[in-house]
């Protein structure tokens, strides 16, 4: 989706809203958790004020994913805010690649490839099917969220593993 300054102009600082559809098979290639995506669908406002163009808005998708702990599949609806700030060849700031500004070359702005850098920012890298999963037991292999296990996985440093063979004879 491509933004025309001359358009945004002739607004005089009155709000232009826009629709787009991310497409889902380019941004599901691009990250490595995402293993199914609706297309992604963007609703926003773009505003133009004193040679900078403020765009902001949220991206609403459905992502399919693999629970980092547990390794079951899981459905996300992920509702994702978005703020950028355009500067226009009129805009009296300087824009350098510490700025938090685009430069805008040309009477054009291009979205989609800002949209679609927020939309994989967001996206966890280690996706959780629930905040407080257990994940596999890492010697039986068991789901610890739909049954217990009585392995014992205390990890003990071998360093002080003497020591703890001391405490157990004290104690009998």
């Amino acid at each position: 989706m491509n933004l025309k300054i001359a358009e945004l102009k002739s607004r005089q600082g009155e709000p232009l809203t826009f629709r787009t559809t991310l497409e889902a098979a380019d941004l599901k290639h691009r990250h490595q958790e995402i293993r199914g995506l609706t297309p992604v669908e963007t609703v926003g406002e773009a505003v133009m004020l004193g040679g900078l163009v403020y765009v902001t808005g949220k991206l609403n998708a459905d992502v399919d994913f693999v629970c980092a702990r547990c390794l079951e599949p899981f459905r996300q609806h992920v509702e994702i805010p978005f703020q950028e700030t355009f500067a226009t060849s009129d805009a009296e700031v300087q824009v350098d690649e510490d700025s938090d500004f685009h430069e805008v070359d040309g009477d054009e702005i291009e979205l989609d490839p800002v949209l679609q850098e927020d939309f994989l920012l967001a996206i966890p890298a280690f996706p959780l099917c629930m905040e407080d999963c257990k994940g596999l037991c890492p010697t039986c292999g068991v789901n610890r969220n739909e049954q217990t296990c009585s392995c014992n996985n205390q990890r003990i440093d071998p360093r002080l593993a003497g020591l703890a063979d001391f405490f157990s004879k004290t104690e009998e």
